[in-house]
């Protein structure tokens, strides 16, 4: 769903930088003359349209409400690029009785601190992402060379997710561990 949502976003943003360069670079080869020199020395709006402008009151309102339109999508659009995708609070159970949550933060910080302590480690990085009744953990971790990456990924594996999960008393935590070899310019993904 991340990827779908991702590649729309460059889609659209390629679209969106694309069309206006396209637009500007064919008024500029207008201009410097390579469509011709009767082309470069007559205007861009025929002399119907400049007309129409100039004698309708609406049409410049429209033009300006147009732009502040797209103005506000962009601006709207740019806000939900920058929209951090880090639950607050989880929900750990909701009932008929109430609901029960707890600050995401302080559980990343521990895991983070469980998962330094370890031999190889050098540095671990844990944050809890997506919706607060469905999270899911993004663990960085930098090894000390040389290491013992099958032990420390069993040990993630075995120990520090099921120690999170069990602590926040999720049925399911899926996580993403992105192992970085310290030394080394190349970055490992384990699913």
């Amino acid at each position: 769903m991340r990827t779908r949502t991702g590649m729309g976003h460059r889609v659209g943003l390629a679209l969106c930088g694309l069309v206006p360069l396209v637009v500007g670079g064919l008024a500029l080869a207008r201009g410097l003359g390579a469509f011709g020199g009767a082309a470069a020395r007559r205007p861009v709006l025929d002399a119907g349209t400049r007309s129409f402008a100039a004698t309708t009151s609406w049409f410049w309102p429209v033009v300006a409400a147009v732009g502040v339109v797209l103005g506000l999508i962009g601006l709207a659009w740019l806000l939900a690029l920058l929209r951090v995708d880090r639950p607050r609070r989880l929900r750990l159970e909701s009932g008929t009785d109430g609901v029960t949550e707890v600050d995401a933060h302080p559980a990343s910080v521990a895991l983070a601190e469980q998962v330094g302590a370890y031999p190889d480690v050098r540095r671990a990085h844990a944050v809890l992402r997506g919706p607060s009744d469905h999270p899911h953990l993004d663990l960085g971790v930098s090894a000390r060379e040389p290491a013992d990456l099958g032990a420390l990924v069993t040990r993630l594996h075995d120990e520090a997710v099921p120690d999170l999960r069990t602590t926040l008393g999720l049925r399911r935590l899926p996580a993403m561990v992105r192992l970085d070899l310290t030394g080394a310019r190349r970055t490992r993904t384990v699913h």
